[in-house]
């Protein structure tokens, strides 16, 4: 079985597109990229599901990866992102389940808000802080030792120290060498503006008609001390489908030894929709 990659311009933005010779199975796939991140994250999970007659679409955000640069991050922010995503649904047509990490989770709820999906698989995001509000919670957390990413006026650098992308980003024993030096060779900046939006976000479940399905994270990985559990907050208040908690794994799971038995689990979530 064969498979096709091609590149895919709309505008400023890259969208890495995977399929096969076959016929495809009806409902599409888009993956959405964490903070700093890009289609590359998703390198595993491609040709998983191009093989399996998926058409499987990565988006790279403005100014990220593939993307053009952009000239001021201060014009960046979760606004620009939706158009973003926008962009890329109305490129691929109907029947989309759209796969978003950490940032880019928040982002589809938002999205979903307003707009008509097969369904949403929200991997690693949380609550939207709102929800969290409304319940009384307040999260605190701190980055592991090995250094900080430097914030500028505009943007967050992306994390260059070895130590800190395997402290934050990866399960301790859980990832290979050359994939650590594959990530920070691939992190870039972020938006100031969007991290402290997306921060903010406010999302009515109410709104939301897709099912959602929820891959949660225990936070405590990476130093945030929460007092409840915030996967199942976010299962609860958007009516999940169905809710799982990544173990072993850390955030970049899709590239840790295991990554295919997550690959696995959405290939089963997304066949239920």
């Amino acid at each position: 079985m064969s498979f096709r990659t091609e590149i895919v311009k709309l505008g400023n933005l890259a969208l890495e597109h995977n399929y096969d010779d076959a016929a495809h199975k009806d409902v599409k796939l888009l993956f959405l990229h964490s903070s700093g991140h890009g289609s590359w994250m998703w390198q595993n999970f491609l040709p998983y599901f191009a093989q399996r007659h998926y058409d499987f679409w990565a988006l790279n955000l403005r100014g990220h990866h593939l993307s053009a640069p952009v000239n001021d991050w201060a014009d960046v922010g979760v606004k620009e992102y939706l158009e973003d995503i926008d962009q890329s649904v109305k490129k691929i047509g109907n029947n989309i389940v759209l796969i978003g990490h950490s940032m880019s989770g928040l982002l589809i709820l938002k999205y979903a808000e307003f707009n008509t999906l097969k369904g949403l698989i929200v991997s690693q995001s949380g609550p939207p802080r709102s929800i969290l509000q409304k319940r009384g919670i307040e999260i605190k957390g701190s980055m592991p030792k090995g250094g900080q990413r430097l914030p500028t006026d505009k943007a967050r650098s992306a994390m260059k120290d070895r130590d800190m992308v395997k402290a934050v980003l990866f399960d301790k024993g859980n990832v290979d060498e050359e994939v650590v030096t594959f990530v920070v060779e691939n992190l870039g900046d972020e938006s100031l503006r969007a991290g402290t939006e997306i921060m903010q976000i406010e999302v009515d479940p109410a709104s939301i008609s897709a099912p959602v399905y929820v891959l949660g994270f225990d936070s405590s990985k990476i130093g945030m001390h929460v007092p409840i559990d915030v996967n199942k907050i976010l299962a609860e208040e958007f009516k999940a489908r169905d809710y799982k908690v990544i173990e072993p794994g850390g955030h970049d799971y899709m590239l840790e030894k295991n990554w295919q038995d997550f690959a696995q689990q959405f290939e089963t979530w997304i066949a239920s929709v």
